[in-house]
């Protein structure tokens, strides 16, 4: 009997000590604490995805975990997804946790491209997975409130929290996501409003500081003008108040601007934000002046501020409608009052500057282009012709201090010279001859597929071979100056010449605190648009053997 005693009392001390060490040490001891966006606006995408946006303050979650065990915590990987938008995503891995050691996690999540064509709103929700010590798995889950793309709620702060005008619209920094001047349909409304109204002008590209004012003041006249033209028309609805959480703000449903394009309205926020659109489509520095109850949109040249009421083409409750100067002169009288209320500190005044927040990440979400909209848009710019000024006669070499373009004689694209080694010859979809002595470079800039080859006999001086899926050169040289802004460096330029299917442009880029001067060549071929662009920061002293490669394109 004593012998079975002693085994008997082993085992049940071993069962105690077994249940103690599940008790003890396998608990789970990851404490895991998320805080969650109240709701994700579509339009506002690229911010959520962008860390450095704004210094990160727009995170989707932030999440505190906590290791309240004895033992480190080792290869702790944290992972999330929110069904419907983003799969399975590894957010980081902390090699380890030490016993009472915090770490906070951040997540900013690359929804899908197609998240701006979602309409409604919906409730979502978002899992989190935390693997840690080889196997070991916690899970946590959280909602929020996925907003239309349309939606916009002006701000994000608590409404315990809430101390301010400022607070209340704290949400506004985030508007330039709704200015989507590289929207397709934008641009293509862009180029018909330049070429009926402005026969084709570029408005930003006078150096010059008061011609650069007066081209500016004229393009916001002559935007309005089209406007006015095809009778558009003030009308919409207010912003709703609505309670999201612990969130109570003003909820605005606002077009975008190829909505307020095709459909010929807008609210005062509506039409600021495509004013915004256009204006930078046309290479300016769009602005938006807001005030409590009211938005209007303006330029800024050279450091001064120009705006103009858009909402002067009348509509319900607005009386009249303006003509382009009176609308120009209401935009003077709204903004010296909007001025002179900031400089004695009224913070219900604020700045929409579109360019200096695009820099710090409020970068516009992404359109495609839509063939039933361009439609729209040839509609509206047929009643231009009643309105605006006439089309320029393409049929004709147009007349100018510049040469106009004429082909080379023959087929090589050869200078005079002939065969001789000296010269070389650039054979494509557009042909020309340069100095052999120069370094030839096929798609210089990694991503930048549309400049198909570069030649230059030093780094400040170039020619640029480009092919451009466009329509015509004026939309071609958009699409470049989008894809080049996107890469730090910024053109401006005006059309100088045409004739003999060419089109000729004479502009400026800066970078880096640089800056150079260019002239371009286009014309339709291929599958689009082709040209040559010849540039140098030293442009007077390559000026001559530029004219000399300009008159061997073909």
């Amino acid at each position: 009997m004593k012998k079975n005693i002693i085994p008997a009392l082993l085992i049940f001390l071993g069962l105690i000590s077994l249940s103690l060490y599940f008790f003890s040490f396998g608990k789970d001891d990851l404490k895991v604490k998320i805080n969650a966006a109240t709701y994700v606006m579509p339009s506002a995408y690229k911010v959520y995805a962008n860390p450095q946006a704004l210094s990160g303050e727009y995170y989707f979650f932030k999440m505190l975990m906590t290791n309240e065990g004895s033992t480190a915590m080792h290869d702790v990987k944290v992972s999330y997804d929110v069904p419907g938008y983003i799969d399975w995503t590894e957010l980081q891995t902390i090699p380890i946790i030490y016993p009472g050691q915090h770490v906070v996690v951040r997540c900013y999540p690359h929804f899908k491209d197609d998240i701006v064509k979602k309409m409604t709103q919906s409730q979502e929700n978002g899992d989190v997975k935390i693997e840690y010590n080889s196997g070991k798995v916690k899970k946590e889950s959280f909602g929020f409130k996925m907003m239309g793309r349309n939606e916009f709620v002006y701000t994000d702060i608590p409404a315990d929290e809430v101390t301010s005008y400022p607070d209340m619209m704290h949400n506004t920094q985030l508007l330039p996501c709704l200015v989507t001047p590289e929207d397709p349909i934008v641009k293509y409304y862009t180029s018909q409003v330049q070429d009926k109204f402005m026969q084709g002008e570029d408005a930003s590209v006078e150096s010059d500081p008061e011609k650069a004012k007066q081209a500016a003041v004229l393009f916001l006249e002559k935007l309005y003008d089209a406007t006015r033209t095809s009778g558009m028309v003030y009308s919409g609805t207010e912003g709703v108040p609505q309670k999201l959480g612990d969130i109570s703000s003003t909820v605005q449903s606002a077009r975008l601007p190829r909505e307020v394009i095709t459909g010929n309205t807008g609210l005062c926020i509506e039409l600021s934000l495509m004013y915004a659109s256009v204006i930078k489509a046309a290479g300016l520095h769009p602005v938006i002046f807001l005030i409590p109850g009211h938005a209007f949109p303006g330029v800024l040249i050279n450091n001064y501020y120009y705006a103009i009421e858009a909402t002067g083409v009348g509509g319900k409750g607005l009386g009249s409608i303006m003509s382009a100067q009176q609308a120009f002169s209401a935009g003077q009288q709204e903004l010296q009052k909007f001025l002179q209320g900031a400089q004695q500190g009224d913070t219900r005044n604020i700045v929409i500057d579109v360019n200096d927040l695009e820099s710090k990440g409020v970068v516009p979400m992404e359109l495609s282009d839509d063939d039933f909209l361009r439609k729209k848009v040839d509609d509206i710019a047929n009643t231009f012709s009643h309105g605006g000024a006439a089309p320029a006669n393409n049929s004709s070499p147009v007349s100018s201090s510049r040469g106009t373009v004429r082909r080379s004689a023959g087929n090589t694209g050869r200078s005079s010279s002939g065969g001789s080694s000296n010269i070389a010859t650039y054979a494509g979809n557009i042909s020309f001859s340069y100095p052999a002595s120069w370094t030839r470079t096929s798609y210089p800039v990694a991503g930048l597929s549309i400049l198909e080859a570069k030649v230059s006999p030093e780094p400040s001086t170039s020619v640029g071979v480009w092919n451009i899926s466009a329509s015509n050169p004026d939309q071609a040289l958009y699409h470049i100056r989008g894809q080049l802004a996107a890469r730090s460096q910024y053109i401006t330029y005006q059309k100088i010449n045409q004739g003999n299917g060419y089109t000729i442009y004479h502009g400026t880029s800066t970078y880096n605190g640089g800056s150079s001067q260019w002239e371009g060549v286009f014309r339709t071929g291929g599958n689009g648009v082709v040209g040559v662009t010849l540039g140098s920061s030293n442009f007077n002293s390559y000026q001559s053997l530029f004219n000399n490669i300009i008159s061997t394109i073909r």
